[in-house]
């Protein structure tokens, strides 16, 4: 049997909100019907304006990213490394690396994350990480 979600659904759903799951076990509503599945959740994180995510880290996640469009950059918050993905790289995070993110407009990201659940880790922020977010070309 095959399932299938509509293109047109799965744009529509990414309006207004950043990110929008296709798979897994959700406990939060989302705009478009998902696959209920206990392994794995997938999903898009679509930046349409100039975006920064929080500092944070995973208890025990893998996450796999795909690029499909635009750009983003990762800080790793212990080596003050910056990484830069653009469309076509993919990547995965490791459970346990701490990281802050920004993102040019018009980005958009596959994402499966592993083992499911939110088990994010919240970081304080610092003047530091808040000038690398200011500007796209700011170093840390």
């Amino acid at each position: 049997m095959f399932k299938h979600l509509e293109a047109n659904d799965i744009f529509a759903s990414l309006e207004g909100t950043t990110r929008q799951y296709l798979v897994g076990q959700l406990k939060m509503p989302q705009a478009l019907t998902h696959y209920a599945d206990d392994g794995v959740e997938i999903g898009l994180t679509s930046y349409t304006d100039y975006t920064i995510e929080a500092p944070h880290w995973h208890k025990v996640a893998y996450e796999y990213q795909y690029m499909i469009s635009g750009e983003t950059k990762y800080l790793d918050m212990e080596s003050g490394e910056e990484t830069s993905y653009v469309a076509g790289d993919f990547y995965r995070i490791e459970p346990g690396t701490q990281y802050a993110q920004k993102a040019l407009g018009e980005t958009l990201i596959l994402f499966v994350k592993t083992p499911p659940g939110n088990d994010k880790v919240a970081m304080e922020s610092s003047s530091r990480l808040e000038m690398w977010y200011s500007n796209w070309g700011a170093k840390y």
